[in-house]
Formats: structure tokens, C-alpha cells, sequence
């Protein structure tokens, strides 16, 4: 059981923008590297495994040897989504634009507030929804210049579609899991097998994981130690405390955030469509904080 501390809503807020922005990092390494999108996701979670075993070897070691039946299959559950969400919206890249790539996997709001309707039998209210609305359309406006479509563009947008469906199921599972375990145990657990799931797939089909150029091994760093480590698990932490649609909301930044990056490294400049859709996804980010109440639990760590 994680001891009981409270963090003050500076903390969140600064643990959060950092994880943005290394999240957002993402598309500037992903375009670095020059390898398989499914070694490319092998790599990033075994460089971070790598870094957090050590650790949690020191820091977590009698927690995670306390762990019950439960709590396992929680930590298991949440490495097999996580590892089928980077397989399939990773994989995605291959056959449709990064614009179509990047819409459908956020709609993890809207498939957030279904499974309300529909498991919880909790319906959303009616800020929630216009949240969720705004946010669709949000990624449609900044998408719609350069998506495509075609019987290709198809599978990709289903690889993309079940992408963001998996990772509904991964936060679902951390928020449940994040009651009991800290995060070190926690995420260390799930990137690793997380890892072992992805170079599992790499192995199999034969895949070539030597022999890549400098750049593409820094891009895997880059991708492990940044965006997994301080963006993936400045969330992992942040959802024991705040919703799965805040935080999901918070996800439609990344494109918003990318392109900023792009001018910022490489001059690159800002599309009309990107300025609309990020007004629209800022305000829906909004009216989720405040549909929500903020909610922030009592107990965090």
C-alpha cells in the first residue's frame, strides 16, 4: 500500500507540462530514426526498463515482492495493453498519413466517455461531452490538411483506431493499479513487460535491430529516457490523482505541441488547421478540468 501524501496542485501542474513536452518529443525522434516502427517502440521501453530496474531494484524492491494476486494482474494487464497500443498505432504509420495516424488514436476521450455510459453505467455530464466534442473536432481541424484516404489509409486508420482503444485500456488499468502501487514499482513493472511483449513480436518476425546508423540509436535514447520515462511516467503518476479524461484530454496536445517543437528545431511553420484545432482542443482541455472538479485525490505518490 502507497503511503498517503498530499501534493500540492503546482506540483501536478508542473510534473504534467513537463510530461507534455517530453511526450511531444516524440515526433522529433521518431523522425530521427531511420528503423521498423515495432523496434523503434522495442527499444524505447527497453532503454527505459533498463534505466528503472536499477532503481527499483534499490527503492521498491519489498513492495513489489508484497504485491498481491491483484496488483499482478493489474501490472500485467497494463504492460499488454501498453505494448499492443505502441504496435498497432506505431504500425499505423506505415500505411496512412501521420495526420489520419494522429486523430483517430486521440479519440481516447470518446471511447472514455462510452465506457462510462456503458460499464459504469455513469453518463458523462453535459461539460464532459462538450469537452469530448471539442476535442474531436480539435484533432479533425488540425489533421484535415493532410489526411488521405484510400484502401492502404484504411488499414492504417484501423491500426490507429485500435491504438487508441488499447491505450483506454492501459489508463484504466494504471488509474486502479496507482491506488495501491507507487510508481516506481509500477511503471518499472510495466515497461518491462511492455518490453518483453515488444521484442517478443521484434524476434519473431525477423526483424533487423543492429546496424542502424548513430542517429537512429540517439533517437531511441532520446525516446526512452525522455519521452517514456519523464512524459509517460509524469502521467502514470499524475493518474492516481487526476481523471483518465483529464489526462486523456491532455493527450490531444501532443500533435499541438510537435508542431511547435518542428519550428522551434526546425523552423518549421505552423498550418492554419493546427491553429484552429489547437484553440479548439485548449478549450476542451478546459471544460474537462472543469467538468471534473480538478479532481485530485487525497492520496498520491
Amino acid at each position: 500500500m502507497v503511503a498517503a501524501r498530499a501534493e500540492s496542485p503546482l506540483t501536478y501542474t508542473v510534473v504534467l507540462v513537463a510530461a507534455l513536452i517530453a511526450v511531444a518529443h516524440a515526433a522529433i525522434f521518431v523522425r530521427m530514426a531511420d528503423a521498423d516502427p515495432l523496434v523503434t517502440a522495442a527499444y524505447r521501453m527497453l532503454i527505459a526498463s533498463a534505466v528503472l530496474l536499477p532503481l527499483a531494484a534499490v527503492t521498491a524492491r519489498q513492495e513489489i515482492r508484497r504485491l498481491n494476486k491483484r496488483e499482478w494482474k493489474l501490472i500485467g494487464g497494463a504492460a499488454v495493453f501498453l505494448a499492443l497500443h505502441f504496435a498497432t498505432w506505431i504500425a499505423s504509420l506505415d500505411f496512412t498519413s501521420i495526420a489520419n495516424s494522429v486523430v483517430l488514436v486521440t479519440l481516447t476521450p470518446v471511447w472514455l466517455a462510452l465506457w462510462a455510459v456503458v460499464a459504469l453505467r455513469q453518463p458523462p455530464g453535459l461539460r464532459t461531452w462538450l469537452a469530448v466534442g471539442l476535442a474531436l473536432a480539435g484533432s479533425v481541424v488540425m489533421g484535415w490538411g493532410s489526411a488521405r484516404v484510400g484502401m492502404e489509409s484504411l488499414l492504417g486508420d484501423g491500426l490507429a483506431l485500435v491504438g487508441g482503444i488499447l491505450f483506454v485500456g492501459f489508463l484504466l488499468l494504471a488509474e486502479a493499479a496507482r491506488r495501491t502501487i507507487g510508481i516506481v514499482a509500477f511503471v518499472t513493472l510495466v515497461y518491462t513487460g511492455a518490453a518483453i511483449l515488444l521484442w517478443a513480436v521484434v524476434f519473431a518476425l525477423g526483424l533487423p535491430l543492429v546496424g542502424l546508423s548513430l542517429e537512429t540509436y540517439l533517437a531511441f535514447i532520446g525516446l526512452g529516457l525522455v519521452s517514456q520515462i519523464i512524459g509517460h511516467t509524469g502521467f502514470n503518476w499524475a493518474v492516481r490523482a487526476i481523471s483518465p479524461m483529464v489526462l486523456a484530454l491532455l493527450f490531444l496536445t501532443e500533435p499541438l505541441l510537435s508542431t511547435a517543437l518542428g519550428w522551434f528545431y526546425f523552423g518549421e511553420g505552423f498550418a492554419r488547421e493546427t491553429a484552429i484545432g489547437g484553440v479548439l482542443i485548449l478549450a476542451a482541455i478546459y471544460l474537462g478540468v472543469r467538468a471534473s472538479g480538478g479532481r485530485v485525490m487525497e492520496q498520491t505518490g
